[in-house]
């Protein structure tokens, strides 16, 4: 669904990487998550994948056509993208903002005025009570939610995630996850999800890409990962889960 093959980003004519030889697969339906710290070229790399960046090297294909010979602006208008800083158009209502890319590809106005309608009750904000609502009076979580709609209002078949929960506090983002695992499940969407937390990417991915200045270190099943680091850095990424269960199973067996 999703290939990369020796993709390559520079700034300085190859003096140096942000992202060097970097080559994986993404299956159809799958869930990709591309983990590491500052730094590391995760965000980079998903930005390459919708041409929000040019690639300085390398092929990408998303169902077996290069990305460098689609025009950029249909290409990202077929690619569902979500983001920590959400992006919602402040003067706009919030089904206005979930209509956006619709009302811009020319679509028929009552059949995605009632599709946005459906994709806010999807994503647990009922129409009804949250339509003609704007971005100022929903709390962070909803706004969020309203960036999912967005993303999945021209039924996109490949979805990307750049730090999508990363603002939020742990009770929102965790169910944020939940849906977001619903919504993928439901709608078999391919994703993937730039994060820099072990747990978040142990939970929500079919496979974690682990990244280090430019770099893949790791890629392989969180089951394949947890049996295997492989790499020390990955390795470290790892003991903060293992470490948080084990304290709170200590403190359940005290």
């Amino acid at each position: 669904m999703i290939a990369l093959r020796d993709v390559c980003k520079t700034w300085d004519g190859g003096q140096s990487y942000a992202v060097n030889n970097l080559s994986l697969q993404i299956e159809q339906g799958e869930v990709l998550a591309l983990l590491g710290g500052s730094g590391s070229g995760k965000s980079t790399t998903v930005k390459m994948i919708n041409r929000l960046i040019e690639p300085s090297g390398g092929v990408i294909e998303i169902d077996g056509e290069n990305i460098i010979e689609q025009d950029p602006v249909q290409l990202r208008r077929r690619i569902g993208y979500v983001f920590q800083s959400i992006g919602l158009f402040p003067h706009m209502t919030i089904l206005e903002n979930v209509n956006i890319l619709p009302k811009m590809l020319g679509q028929d106005a009552g059949a995605y005025k009632a599709k946005g309608s459906q994709l806010l009750d999807m994503v647990e904000l009922p129409a009804a009570q949250y339509a003609d609502r704007y971005p100022h009076q929903l709390s962070g979580g909803q706004r969020q939610r309203v960036g999912f709609a967005r993303a999945l209002a021209v039924d996109p078949k490949v979805m990307l995630l750049d730090e999508p929960f990363g603002a939020l506090d742990p009770v929102t983002r965790d169910s944020l996850q939940a849906e977001f695992l619903r919504l993928q499940q439901e709608l078999g969407f391919t994703a993937v999800i730039v994060t820099h937390d072990m747990a978040e990417a142990l939970l929500l991915a079919d496979k974690i890409a682990v990244m280090k200045d430019g770099e893949l270190l790791r890629f392989g099943t969180p089951r394949e990962l947890l049996q295997d680091a492989g790499d020390e850095y990955v390795a470290q990424l790892l003991e903060t889960p293992r470490r948080h269960g084990r304290l709170i199973h200590d403190l359940e067996t005290t």
